[in-house]
């Protein structure tokens, strides 16, 4: 399988400029909003393009399903340049980031907005979108590196060191701007290859951060969103990269892969308890040829399709600092009942019940409201 999700900075390196600070792209101006219970973001090629493998030539789509396994397009979605795209959908809003910047999509009207997104320091590509307890997003991301690619080694190096970063919503940004946590989720020396596509979220029981190692996947899990990820495993040995996990309302894990198949591209699925274990063997989950939309389907991003966690502190005038959390983002589920968290007041759903953050004893735990 061919490198293709990061080769944007390398590539392109004027995009990426704008791409840290993201530069967005042509938005369609209103689609049907989705109301399937899954969402999947991916990327395929623009017609007529000569040369798939450059991002340049990407366009971000959207698909929806009803039970993670056979997709169709969100109704009225209209592609626009972009690539390596990620969706994440907070009470009425739903994200969708790529390299071109953040489309917003009203879910009552249908109605687009686009914008860039910037951080507070570096550039990124590969994002992944999660949410803090307190509601706001967060961006994980592979810093980029100017004039060249930051997914390997530059030329003449032996080894290298790569990190996985993250990034929290500035409140009163909707998205748009991002300020960079201390240190780094995931620190590692690679010798070869690529280490790039990183994809948050959560099994149930832990965080889960997929990492591409060209056609293979690396497991990474921590109890804290915003912790220090340690390795768990080879989830896809040499049967797909560029990954995205989610947790589906049976409680398994669906892994999405995408996998090079001559001159096609396709993404494929398997489920398994945790997402942190080998899997033997994926199948076609969504081609580009099933929509009418050629011959490559590319870079899975996950979300289940529910309001989600409510933003206390999204307000301009919120001075709350960056919390750490244990509790389930909207693309992992609800939360538990009696499962700890980290802020108290911050709101979420358990099923179909609300619950609240509040002290019992000595520690924070989710409670019926």
């Amino acid at each position: 399988m061919k490198r293709i999700a990061v080769a944007i900075f390398f590539l392109l390196p004027g995009v990426l400029a704008i791409g840290a600070t993201s530069a967005a792209g042509v938005a369609p101006r209103a689609v049907t909003p989705p109301t399937q219970p899954y969402l999947m973001s991916f990327h395929t090629c623009a017609p007529g393009a000569a040369d798939c493998n450059n991002p340049a030539n990407h366009i971000v789509q959207l698909a929806q399903s009803a039970d993670g396994a056979s997709w169709s397009m969100v109704p009225g979605w209209q592609s626009y340049k972009g690539s390596v795209p990620d969706v994440f959908r907070r009470g009425n809003t739903l994200y969708v980031i790529s390299t071109s910047g953040l489309t917003k999509v009203d879910m009552t009207t249908g109605s687009t907005t686009t914008s860039s997104v910037t951080l507070s320091e570096g550039t990124f590509v590969d994002p992944s979108l999660a949410q803090l307890s307190d509601g706001r997003l967060i961006l994980f991301f592979l810093p980029g590196i100017p004039g060249q690619d930051p997914a390997q080694c530059a030329a003449g190096e032996a080894s290298c060191v790569r990190q996985i970063r993250s990034a929290v919503e500035v409140p009163g940004s909707d998205g748009t701007r991002f300020t960079v946590d201390a240190g780094a989720r995931i620190t590692e020396t690679i010798t070869g290859g690529a280490f790039s596509d990183p994809d948050i979220f959560f099994n149930g029981t832990e965080w889960v951060l997929y990492v591409s190692r060209g056609p293979s996947v690396h497991a990474y899990a921590s109890a804290s969103l915003q912790g220090s990820y340690a390795f768990r495993g080879v989830v896809s040995n040499n049967l797909g990269g560029v990954p995205a996990g989610l947790r589906l309302n049976d409680g398994t894990i669906a892994t999405y892969v995408h996998t090079s198949l001559g001159g096609s591209t396709e993404i494929r699925r398997a489920t398994s308890a945790t997402g942190t274990s080998s899997i033997g063997g994926f199948v076609t989950a969504l081609t580009g040829q099933s929509l009418g939309l050629g011959a490559h389907a590319e870079s899975p991003g996950l979300a289940l399709n529910v309001p989600g966690i409510d933003c206390s502190s999204c307000s301009t005038s919120s001075t709350t600092p960056t919390a750490t959390t244990t509790a389930p983002s909207t693309s992992s589920g609800a939360v538990r009942i009696g499962a700890s968290c980290s802020k108290a007041g911050a709101t979420a759903t358990s099923g179909k019940t609300k619950v609240v953050c509040k002290k019992s004893g000595k520690k924070l735990v989710w409670a019926k409201r």
